[in-house]
Formats: C-alpha cells, sequence, structure tokens
C-alpha cells in the first residue's frame, strides 16, 4: 500500500478497484480497477474514457452505492447482470471492502471487511446498516470515521442560539467529492437553486472539513455527550452480553474452539463407520437381491398371463354372441325353406277366362307369358318365376322354384357355412382358453414359489440394526455437541464485536474531548476562506482561464471572475470555475491536513470546452485548457498532493494522460471493452 510518513495525508477515502458480481447463472463479472502499474496501490490519478452511453458514470454511481447512496444505476442492461457491486478501498489508510446488494430496491445494509478484495474469506465479515445515515454503527458513520468526521451535528439554524440539528452523512460530503456533470454549467455550483438546506449543508461541511463551522463549542460538546452516550450504552450491552454468554457457555472461546474440533472429528469418524457398517451389509444382500428380482421377473409374467387370459375370455365371449345371432338367422332360413315345401306358392290351376283346367303350370318361356301371351322384360318377372327351370307341373307336381327361394336357399347355405366356421374357430379360442388359463396358474405357482423363497432367506437382521442404531445415537449426539459448540463460539464472538464496538465509540468520545480542548487553536474561517480564494484564482490561471481578472470567493464561498459572480460566465466559464472550484477546496483540505475524504472525482471537464466549445464562445475553444487541467492536477498529485486521489471520467482524454486511463470503453462490439457490462450489446 501507499506509505505517508504523516498519518494525518492517511486519513480519508481512497478507491482502488470496482467489481460487480454477475448473476448466479451467468457467473460473469465486471468493473474497473484503480491500482497502479505494481498492481499493489490506488493510481493517483484515474481517467475513465470513452463514448457516451458506454457505463463510466456508471463506474462511479456504483461506487457512490457502495460508499452509502441510495440508489444504484437503474439500466435495464445493469439490472439484468449484475448481483451485487462490491467496492475495494483503503479507509484511512486500512484495506477495506463494501458489498451492497444490486437486485431491486437499494440494500439497507452492507457487508464490510478489513481486507482487500481478493482475500474476503480470511477476514471477519461485519454487515452495517445503511439507514439512518446518524446510526454511530452504521455504515455512514463509519464511512465519515476515515476521515475524522464522525458523529457531527450540524445546527439547522446557525444564527440561532438554540437549534435543532441535524447529523452529518456521508451523502453530505458526496457534495464535497463528486462533481457530476449536470452540475459544472447549471449556475447551481452552491445549490443556491436548490433547497436551502441543502446550500447550508454544503457551506457547513466545508466549514467542518476546515475545523471552522459555526458554533463550534456546543457543537462539540453535543458530539461528545453523543459519543460518551452511545459508548456507555455500548459497554452495559456488552457487559451484559458477556455476563448472558458466560452463563450458557462459561468454559470460554478457547475451550470451546477445542472441543468444537474434537466434535467434527467425531462427526467425522462415526460417517466413515456409517459407510463402512453399510457397505458389508450390501456385500451379504447380493444373494437377497437376486432373489428379489427372480421375485419381480415371476410377477410381471403372470400379469402377463393374466392380461392373455383375461384377453381370450372377452373375445370368447363375443363369440359366443355372434353364435347365437348365426343360430337364429338358421332357424329363420329353415322355417321359410320348410314352408315353401308346404305351401305352392303359385294357385293358378284354371284359366281365369274359360275356367277350363290348365294342363301346363303358367310360365314365363322367352319372355312371354303362357298364360296370357303377354310380352315380358326378364327384370320384370325375375322375382316370379325361373325360365330355366321346365320341371312342370304335370299331374299336380311342384311348380319351378322361384328367384326368391333360390335367394332363401343360397342365404341359409352362407349362414350354415359361417355358422361353421364361427364353430369352428370358438371351439379353438376355448381350447387355448384351457392352455392359457393353465398358464396363468403356472405362473402365479411360480410367483408363490419366488416369495416363499424370499421370505425364507430374508430374517430381521438383529445384529446389524442394533449396530446401526447405536452407530446413529452417537452420530446424533456428537452432532448435537457439535452444533451447542458452533452456537456458544458464534455467541462469543458477537460478545467479541460488542465490546471491539465499545472501544471504538470510547476512543472516538476521547478524541473529541482532545478536539474541544483545541478548540480555541482552530484557524479563523476568514483565514480559510482567503486561502481557498487564493488557490481559486491560482487554478484558474494554471488553466488558462481567458481573461482572467479578480478571481475570488466571497464569504459564502460563491465563485466571482472579471468582478462578477459565476453566474455571469458563459458555458465554458462555468465548466472551468466549477473544476477549480472543486479543485481548490481539494487542495487545500489535502495540504493543511484537513478532514477531508482526500478524494475527488470529476465527470466531463470537456464539457464545453475545446471541440465542444459553443460557436459563441471561441476562447472556450481551445483544447489546450483541458491538457493545462491535467496537467495541472498531475503536477499538484506529484507535489503536495501526493497521497491524494482523483478520478476523472472523460470521452475523450488527451494523449497526455494516456499512461493514467485505467478502461477505455469503445461502445465497438468489434473491439473490447465494449462498456461497462461488456456483454450487453444489442
Amino acid at each position: 500500500m501507499r506509505l505517508v510518513a504523516d498519518d494525518a495525508l492517511r486519513r480519508g477515502i481512497r478507491l482502488v478497484e470496482l467489481k460487480l458480481s454477475g448473476l448466479a447463472a451467468t457467473r460473469r463479472s465486471y468493473g474497473v480497477s484503480f491500482r497502479d502499474h505494481e498492481d499493489v496501490a490506488w493510481r493517483p490519478l484515474s481517467v475513465i474514457a470513452g463514448p457516451s452511453q458506454t457505463g463510466k458514470t456508471s463506474v462511479v454511481d456504483f461506487a457512490r452505492y457502495c460508499l452509502g447512496s441510495d440508489q444504484h444505476p437503474q439500466h435495464p442492461e445493469v439490472l439484468a447482470s449484475v448481483r451485487a457491486a462490491l467496492l475495494e478501498t483503503e479507509l484511512g489508510g486500512i484495506p477495506t471492502t463494501i458489498e451492497r446488494s444490486a437486485t431491486g430496491p437499494a440494500s439497507k445494509f452492507a457487508s464490510v471487511w478489513e481486507t482487500t478484495l481478493h482475500d474476503l474469506d480470511s477476514a471477519r465479515q461485519l454487515r452495517l446498516p445503511i439507514e439512518p445515515t446518524s446510526d454511530p454503527t452504521g455504515l455512514s458513520q463509519h464511512l465519515l470515521a476515515a476521515c475524522g468526521l464522525d458523529n457531527i451535528e450540524l445546527p439547522l439554524a446557525p444564527k440561532q442560539t438554540e437549534s435543532d440539528t441535524h447529523m452529518l452523512s456521508i451523502r453530505d460530503l458526496f457534495r464535497v467529492m463528486w462533481l457530476p456533470n449536470e452540475r459544472l454549467d447549471n449556475k447551481n455550483l452552491l445549490f443556491e437553486h436548490s433547497n436551502y438546506i441543502v446550500g447550508q449543508k454544503l457551506r457547513q461541511t466545508i466549514d467542518v472539513m476546515f475545523d471552522v463551522h459555526d458554533a463550534e463549542g456546543s457543537d462539540l460538546a453535543a458530539r461528545l455527550k453523543t459519543a460518551n452516550d452511545a459508548a456507555r450504552e455500548a459497554g452495559r450491552t456488552a457487559k451484559a452480553l458477556r455476563a448472558l454468554v458466560q452463563e450458557e457457555h462459561p468454559l470460554g472461546p478457547l475451550v470451546l474452539e477445542a472441543d468444537h474440533a474434537h466434535a467434527q472429528r467425531e462427526v467425522a469418524q462415526l460417517a466413515t463407520e456409517f459407510s463402512r457398517l453399510d457397505s458389508d451389509r450390501t456385500s451379504q444382500e447380493s444373494g437377497i437381491t437376486q432373489l428379489r428380482q427372480a421375485l419381480t421377473a415371476a410377477q410381471d409374467a403372470a400379469r402377463a398371463a393374466a392380461v392373455r387370459v383375461r384377453n381370450r375370455e372377452s373375445l370368447v365371449d363375443r363369440l359366443a354372441a355372434l353364435r347365437g345371432q348365426y343360430a337364429d338367422d338358421k332357424k329363420k332360413l329353415t322355417f321359410l325353406k320348410e314352408a315353401e315345401q308346404l305351401f305352392d306358392p303359385l294357385q293358378v290351376t284354371v284359366c281365369p277366362a274359360c275356367l277350363s283346367t290348365l294342363e301346363n303350370q303358367p310360365a314365363v318361356v322367352d319372355g312371354n307369358c303362357t298364360l296370357c301371351g303377354h310380352h315380358t322384360e326378364p327384370s320384370d318377372v325375375g322375382a316370379a318365376a325361373s325360365t330355366t327351370d321346365e320341371g312342370v307341373a304335370g299331374n299336380g307336381s311342384a311348380p319351378a322354384r322361384s328367384g326368391a327361394s333360390a335367394v332363401m336357399h343360397a342365404e341359409l347355405k352362407a349362414t350354415n357355412r359361417r355358422l361353421d366356421e364361427l364353430n369352428d374357430y370358438w371351439t379353438r379360442l376355448v381350447g387355448d382358453l384351457t392352455v392359457l388359463r393353465a398358464a396363468q396358474n403356472e405362473a402365479d405357482r411360480a410367483v408363490e414359489e419366488a416369495a416363499a423363497a424370499l421370505n425364507h432367506v430374508v430374517e430381521v437382521p438383529a445384529p446389524y440394526l442394533a449396530a446401526r442404531d447405536d452407530l446413529a445415537r452417537r452420530h446424533a449426539d456428537a452432532q448435537l455437541r457439535l452444533q451447542q459448540v458452533t452456537a456458544g463460539l458464534r455467541l462469543w464472538d458477537r460478545v467479541r464485536q460488542a465490546e471491539e464496538q465499545a472501544d471504538r465509540l470510547l476512543g472516538h468520545a476521547s478524541r473529541l474531548r482532545a478536539e474541544r480542548r483545541d478548540a480555541a487553536a482552530r484557524p479563523d474561517r476568514a483565514a480559510v476562506i482567503r486561502r481557498l480564494s487564493q488557490r481559486f484564482g491560482e487554478v484558474l490561471s494554471d488553466i488558462g482561464y481567458p481573461k482572467l481578472r479578480d478571481p475570488m470567493l466571497d464569504d459564502k464561498l460563491v465563485p466571482h471572475v472579471r468582478g462578477l459572480p459565476y453566474t455571469a460566465a458563459s458555458s465554458g466559464g462555468l465548466v472551468l470555475i466549477s473544476i477549480a472550484w472543486y479543485l481548490s477546496v481539494w487542495e487545500i483540505a489535502y495540504e493543511e491536513r484537513a478532514r477531508a475524504p482526500g478524494l475527488l472525482i470529476i465527470d466531463s471537464p470537456q464539457k464545453s470546452l475545446g471541440h465542444g466549445a459553443h460557436h459563441d464562445d471561441p476562447d472556450f475553444a481551445d483544447t489546450r485548457l483541458v491538457e493545462n487541467f491535467y496537467s495541472h492536477a498531475r503536477q499538484w498529485l506529484g507535489g503536495p498532493g501526493d497521497g491524494a486521489q482523483l478520478i476523472v471520467i472523460d470521452n475523450s482524454p488527451p494523449e497526455s494522460v494516456h499512461n493514467d486511463v485505467v478502461v477505455r470503453y469503445t461502445r465497438n462490439p468489434a473491439v473490447a471493452p465494449y462498456g461497462l457490462i461488456e456483454d450487453a450489446i444489442d
């Protein structure tokens, strides 16, 4: 890590690396490293480059989210790809990693480890609340403590003798350490046009950083009282917790750790014995397994035989009904045949004209009726008489067979044939059914024999069950002891954390008492404003502000140039004035060992400058203004600002800071990296 001789220079916040953990389904991660080339410390100057809409500002937004902001980036590609944000920092020179969930609404807690991002498994995790920011045990005050700004009460009405107060939070400090794009030229640098309290808190924050805030004595007294109360409460909590844990686990954490290791070994040993006992039993049961398999096969065969018998019985039943129907048809046809033989269908025996007895039975011969001589088509008389049968009725003999009779005889013959075939098929089916039933009986006997054989060899394994029950009991007892010991260790760990928290609060109260004693020796506010005003002019001069004249800050820290307030400047002038104002506060606070973060983040310093300058603002179209800004920053960081950190978001930084670019997004799918979320390519 970067080593600084003066401990005051180690005060503040430094960004080392941002890592965005992807969703569990993708296992991707994204992020930016602010480490130097040796990969052991942060860079004093880090530039995030690339065109718009590539996620440059989202990098800083996620960093602020990890530091306590109330919202994380809501871009669709971020919500679809990021599960959590982890930020490795240096807080007061101590490596610290902070994690917050980035799914859904802003998380209410942050996980904090006092180690680097790559050594989280070996460090103890702290879980700190985000809200309220005034919580002395929360993340906001934890971060402010690294700057020496924790537990500071600011009066809501500083000019009144008595006034309500509010606690300084890390979000108030964001306004000093973070210059976003939209505030570069919106003529609201000190929040003059925002809520009055916001602008007041910005001025109060700067006053607190330089130890010149109003009502300092009462403020220190209130802070000291709050700190003492918090320390006493934490001490009482730690004492009560220790008494409770001492009663439940009187042996203490050292003995519990030894018992924990012993219980773990015992659980592992009993699990091994379980495996060996079950393995031996498995080898003994191989024969039983074969019998079970034989029983299963016999049961399958019996089920198949039963299905075949059931299907054959169903078919025989259906054919029996059909045989009955054919038998009825045969009876009907036989009856008709016998009726034809008993009764002559043709009763004409005398001539209907003369009533003389006919010698021959009337018939149709060659299409002519022998009785009337009328010519008849075959289709008209086909059903009445046959032209081929001349077996004549002499002497009362039977007349020739009619067409209907022939059809009846043919149908009777066909019915007899089908009935015979059906009877023959039915007989075969009945025979097959007998065979199938015998096979079913045989399969059932095989099942009974296999079941009997299995029942014969399967005996109650009393020795095996007894041994296994004893092992199960011992294993359950060992696990219970392990759980109890683990719970005891967790309780003692909570005692240790509570005592550490109490010690930290006591130390904070001690520092406040020392600050109260030294309050009289603190610098005058007017002197601080003079130094800030002087540095403001120097920075504008180094950058090359066109036609620079009379740069200064008034009592409310409002910048003036050319005898006019900054709001009278053009767009390019507003950008340079805003940058110079922030650089002045950042540099003077660091040089004078003020209680400040030591970190400054600037978004889009080239806005309305160089090629981006308005056509009616030619004085600020010079690209050397941007070069001069970076030159001033690098020169100060290499001299009196050694140990501070500056992060710049710039679409196209000049070549002079090429080596300071930590990442350059392309927004080109063919050239990596595409953006912060590298795989979000539409």
